[in-house]
């Protein structure tokens, strides 16, 4: 069975998602890497070249291929954007949604210049970005997880407690 953990940017779903991996023995497997792997360049090129829908209808390819396999699945913020693909979480695997205040996201986001939506976005268009996804990572996810302040350590206990290892 698959672990995906989902979130908006930032919240630190890949730096999670390797620990639990260890820690569970599964592989981790971030769906971005993949995609970049399956179209022969980066996410932002994708986006700048191809446009923010192309992008996504491969993220929905993506995902029918990694529900299948045992590992830990880090997902892309946006990826619960398309009612099909939250459906598909829910039915593939447990679903943990990590998340934190966005004053804590925005101070790590900050001129990240490897995420296409942090360059093309203001502060306040990721707040609103943010106040309209988290209802959906909600009824996508099995259980929830706030990494306000906490250390990489005090989330990945928590995980552990989730998954049960």
């Amino acid at each position: 069975m698959a672990i995906f953990l989902i979130g908006f940017m930032g919240v630190g779903k890949t730096t999670v998602g390797r620990e639990i991996g260890l820690l569970q023995d599964l592989p981790v497997i971030d769906m971005d890497h993949f995609i970049e792997e399956q179209e022969g360049r980066a996410i932002k090129e994708i986006f700048r070249e191809e446009g923010e829908d192309y992008f996504r209808t491969i993220e929905t390819q993506a995902l029918k291929e990694l529900k299948k396999k045992e590992a830990v699945i880090t997902t892309g913020g946006g990826v619960i954007e398309r009612i099909e693909n939250r459906d598909m979480l829910m039915e593939s695997g447990k679903v943990i949604h990590l998340y934190c205040s966005f004053e804590e996201l925005w101070g790590r986001l900050e001129g990240d210049s490897e995420r296409p939506l942090v360059q093309k976005n203001s502060r306040e268009e990721l707040r609103n970005l943010y106040n309209r996804r988290m209802p959906l990572y909600r009824s996508a996810s099995h259980s929830e997880i706030d990494t306000t302040g906490k250390s990489i350590e005090e989330t990945i206990n928590e995980l552990r407690h989730l998954v049960g290892s």
